[in-house]
């Protein structure tokens, strides 16, 4: 593919730099501001102001998240000094440009909307989404052989949810031989697990959580509703680990599980911390894939 775009990249962190040379590879012109000149490749432009990099460009890159306080670019790899206020950024784009990034806070959205601008969050595509359920499943392992004194081969495992990243991770557990039980509201997802191998604890109340706590020391948890309440994490042994997948708020009780002493490691960005190359590389074919259905190339 021969992109005849030019796309400035903006802010970010090692995503953005395997993003900027998966869309160089495709053609593109790329401008980027804010990443480390030496850890891209000779044939990425680097501007050393920002307002250089978004002139004249077709599409607008934003990191993931676009910004941690709804104020700023997310700059992460940048010098403490340099700012981009999202405000003045939008300011300078007329509405013909796509702006795409990840996350995009309310406040954010409600400033495009007002100027007639084109937003396209790459974090919620579905495309994206389901692409990142393997590298966040094979973060998550790599959590546990980290945190666990055993093997994973014979460890009983839980996981509640059984969406894309449940399924990802229940595959690959049981490919390294985990006793692997999957709470689950739906009986198509029950009916699921238990084809693939797996015991089941069909989620109806608080007992039926509890049942999948005495079966297992290691809990992943993908469900984003605070199912693991204080009653609940009073039951469990301190021994258990509960490793947390789930968008916020999360599925754990925080503060409970402080006070009962259960150890729970809140694993968000995992595609972004564990494989960042294959990370960037994803966003980079959801973002192609998007134009292409829009017309744009």
């Amino acid at each position: 593919m021969i992109l005849n775009q030019t796309m400035a990249i903006i802010g970010g962190d090692t995503r953005q730099i395997s993003l900027a040379a998966r869309l160089a590879e495709k053609g593109a012109e790329i401008r980027a501001f804010g990443l480390p000149t030496e850890q891209l490749s000779p044939n990425i432009k680097v501007c050393a102001d920002w307002h250089d990099a978004i002139k004249g460009a077709d599409t607008v890159i934003l990191p993931l998240p676009v910004s941690p306080d709804g104020v700023r670019v997310s700059l992460p790899l940048a010098p403490a000094a340099e700012c981009v206020h999202i405000e003045e950024l939008l300011s300078l784009i007329s509405p013909d440009i796509l702006i795409a990034g990840g996350r995009f806070s309310p406040s954010v959205k409600a400033m495009a909307e007002e100027k007639g601008l084109h937003l396209f969050d790459y974090f919620k595509s579905e495309e994206l989404q389901q692409k990142n359920a393997l590298p966040t499943a094979e973060g998550a392992v790599s959590i546990l052989m980290r945190e666990s004194p055993e093997t994973v081969s014979g460890l009983s495992v839980g996981v509640t949810g059984f969406g894309r990243v449940a399924r990802a991770l229940v595959k690959l557990l049981l490919a390294m031989d985990a006793k692997v039980t999957v709470a689950a509201r739906k009986q198509a997802d029950i009916e699921s697990a238990a084809a693939l191998g797996c015991d089941t604890v069909q989620l109806v109340n608080g007992r039926s959580l509890s049942t999948l706590c005495q079966k297992t020391g290691v809990i992943f948890n993908t469900v984003p509703h605070w199912i693991f309440s204080a009653d609940i994490l009073a039951k469990m042994s301190k021994e258990s680990l509960i490793i947390d997948l789930a968008s916020a708020p999360g599925g754990v009780d925080a503060a409970a599980a402080t006070a009962h002493g259960i150890r729970v490691i809140w694993a968000l960005s995992l595609p972004g911390k564990y494989a960042p190359v294959t990370a960037g590389k994803i966003i980079a074919d959801t973002l192609l894939s998007h134009m292409k259905k829009e017309g744009m190339l």
